[in-house]
């Protein structure tokens, strides 16, 4: 682990590709068939499509949609999509949100939006930063530094505990998960990986 830098204080950077921890986890999940990609052809959207390696490793997939409601942060090619009103988005297959749903203002509405964008089927991929107790959610009055203390970003709205499941539940998806501990110890470590869980949310058939 000695190769990667950190960032942040819980972000393992990868100094020849500048992967962080999160992406290594969801390919190596991909490598490890723990996540399975349908046959396609695909119809994805990666929300703040950062995670270079992974778009790359999507679009080979099928039809790889790249957005974000900011997207001249990230090329030409992304477009811009605004999880809180989604209308027009439908007939998805995978969305993927890789720490994206720790800054909407409504993660509960955003969860809806999705589920109303995918196909009967489809699939959304969430890994958000997890604190070990209830949710907590940022109130209006709190300032960027008090969030990037309490938060770990001071662009996060809130930091999430176990009760994600049921926000996500409650949209209508069914929910099952992916820990890092899945992977061996030995790969952990030449990987960099940190503890991580990926939550795989369905839309019923």
């Amino acid at each position: 682990m000695a190769a990667f830098y950190r960032f942040g204080g819980y972000t393992l950077i990868c100094p020849l590709c500048h992967a962080l921890d999160r992406e290594r986890f969801l390919i190596c999940a991909l490598d490890r068939k723990l996540l399975g990609l349908p046959a396609g052809p695909l119809r994805i959207l990666q929300i703040a499509p950062s995670e270079k390696g992974l778009s790359k490793r999507l679009s080979q997939a099928g039809n790889l949609i790249k957005g974000d409601i900011e997207p001249g942060r990230y090329g030409p090619d992304t477009v811009q999509v605004d999880l809180m009103n989604m209308n027009g988005i439908s007939d998805l297959d995978i969305v993927v949100l890789c720490h994206v749903m720790e800054h909407v203002p409504d993660d509960r509405h955003v969860f809806r939006q999705v589920w109303s964008s995918l196909k009967p089927g489809g699939q959304v991929w969430i890994q958000v930063p997890l604190i070990y107790r209830q949710t907590l959610e940022a109130t209006p009055s709190m300032s960027r530094s008090e969030r990037d203390e309490r938060f770990g970003g001071s662009d996060h709205v809130r930091a999430y505990g176990p009760d994600i499941n049921e926000r996500i539940e409650d949209a209508g998806f069914t929910v099952a998960r992916i820990n890092s501990d899945r992977i061996p110890a030995a790969d952990r470590e030449r990987l960099g990986l940190l503890p991580d869980t990926l939550f795989i949310a369905e839309r019923p058939e």
